[in-house]
Order: structure tokens, then sequence, then C-alpha cells
């Protein structure tokens, strides 16, 4: 929520004077605090991979006569790759499942957008705005559920996708 005030209060406003748009909240200042807020977990986690790597793999390098730079290329990114992907997927995964800063920041128009710069209603901020007063057993009401079963399916092929590449990449680190 506080993520969401900082996108109504300062990134919107911002958005708005340099494009020289009526208002901010739309689709390019939801991207850039989806952007934003997946950072802490990408980094995290990535860093945790970059650091999980063996030493022994450092060590031959500059042996071999490779310099910190070529290490870092050639040796400890694609040791830690499988880490990496894991956490873009993870922070992927974050920003489909965020609902209160994407139903603040974007206008929350239930309309097809044309652009970036135009309001947007994502699927998560539609269940959390619509569910508490549609009534039971409609057609509106079954919608909703589909809809949350959409964002399973997606969230699901995110985790799964990142499973793949785990396995892939992990035997290629020894």
């Amino acid at each position: 929520m506080v993520i969401g005030f900082i996108g109504i209060v300062l990134v919107g406003p911002f958005i708005s004077k340099v494009f020289n748009l009526s208002s901010g909240l739309n689709a390019l200042n939801g991207s850039i605090l989806l952007a934003v807020m997946s950072l802490p977990t990408i980094i995290s986690i990535s860093e945790g991979a970059i650091r999980e790597v063996p030493k022994d793999f450092k060590v031959a390098s500059y042996a071999l006569g490779a310099n910190r730079w070529t290490t870092l290329i050639r040796v400890t990114i694609p040791a830690a790759f499988s880490g990496i992907i894991v956490s873009i997927m993870l922070g992927i995964g974050r920003a489909i499942g965020e609902t209160m800063t994407v139903l603040m920041a974007t206008g929350n128009a239930p309309a097809m957008p044309h652009s970036f710069f135009d309001s947007v209603s994502t699927m998560t901020a539609t269940i959390a705005i619509e569910m508490g007063e549609v009534p039971y057993g409609t057609t509106h009401y079954y919608a909703l559920f589909a809809v949350g079963a959409v964002l399973f399916i997606v969230s699901l092929g995110v985790n799964l996708i990142a499973e793949l590449v785990t396995a892939k990449y992990q035997g290629r680190r020894t």
C-alpha cells in the first residue's frame, strides 16, 4: 500500500508532467511500481545464487589468467544462472499476485488499453473490488472465480518454468 501511495503521489504526477497527460494513473505507472517491488526479491535471491558458486570455480578461472570481469561473465554468472532465473521467476510471481499497489496506481479503468498511458484494471484488482459485492451463484460470481483460476494457472506456469530451468542448469555447476 505504501508503494501504491508513492505511485499516486510521486510517480503518477511525474509521468503526467513528462508525457503531458491528464492523469498519471496508468499502465506505465503500475509497471514501474511492480518492477521496483520485484527488485528486492530478484536481487537478494540472485545475490545468494552468485555467492553459492564454489570458490574453486573462481580460483581456477584466475589460475587460467582470467581477470575479475571475465571470471564474472564466463564463470560465476553461468554457474549461478539457474538461481538467477529462479529469482526472476519469483519476482514475476510477486508482480502477478500484487493487488493493491496496482489497484491504486493504474486508475482501475475496466477497458481495453490502447497504450501504456491508458488506465487499466488488473485481474487481481477486479477480484478484490468485485468479489465482496457480487451476488453468490451468479454468472458474475463464477466469472470472478474463472479469473482467479486463470491467475492460478499463470502462476503455476511461471513456477513450473522456474523448476524446469533449475533442473536443467543445476547439473552444469558441478
